[in-house]
């Protein structure tokens, strides 16, 4: 007798279950689909602002090669890029190959980029910004890996001095007045 009530609770049981999990279900799958939307816009964002040649990478930590990480928030660093116009102040925490004396003791950049290259990795909704730039007495190749939600990682290598990384935020920068005209 037992159990025959505990087949039919059973029964009765097992399809109230799953049919209170069908909204469950439904919900993850909208969820899923507004995360994939707003990746797709944020990714198709990030392309036409690098395309469009007029960003600034503000850096919020640095991570030296063999040191540990440095938070950088509070302090005025930047590599702002308009069209084939670079500007760069980045603090530098590491190893300095050359001894210079002149040299301030950040990387500093206010040059025009060569060697562009821009990679656009649809699978990973990530674009990647490789060009070179010549500071005041060295020459950087520059590397800048930004996401969908305009978190970045900058990477500047260079003969003179240890590579170094930097993470932080990419944002649009409006054209100046004298470029519009």
């Amino acid at each position: 007798m037992k159990t025959i009530i505990f087949k039919i609770t059973i029964l009765l049981i097992i399809p109230l279950l799953l049919w209170q999990c069908a909204p469950l279900s439904r919900k993850v799958e909208e969820r899923r689909d507004r995360r994939e939307k707003k990746i797709q816009e944020g990714y198709a964002g990030i392309k036409e602002m690098v395309h469009s040649g007029l960003y600034e990478f503000t850096a919020t930590r640095a991570y030296p090669a063999g040191y540990s990480s440095v938070d950088i928030s509070g302090t005025n660093n930047y590599l702002t890029v308009r069209y084939y116009d670079v500007q760069a102040f980045m603090p530098f925490f590491g190893v300095r190959h050359m001894a210079d004396p002149q040299r301030q003791s950040g990387i500093s950049i206010n040059d025009r980029m060569e060697d562009l290259m821009i990679e656009e990795s649809d699978g990973r909704h990530r674009v990647l910004v490789n060009f070179t730039a010549m500071g005041e007495s060295d020459k950087y190749r520059i590397t800048l890996d930004i996401g969908p939600d305009r978190n970045a990682r900058l990477t500047v290598a260079s003969s003179k001095t240890s590579t170094i990384s930097y993470h932080g935020r990419v944002s649009s920068v409006e054209p100046e007045e004298e470029e519009d005209k």
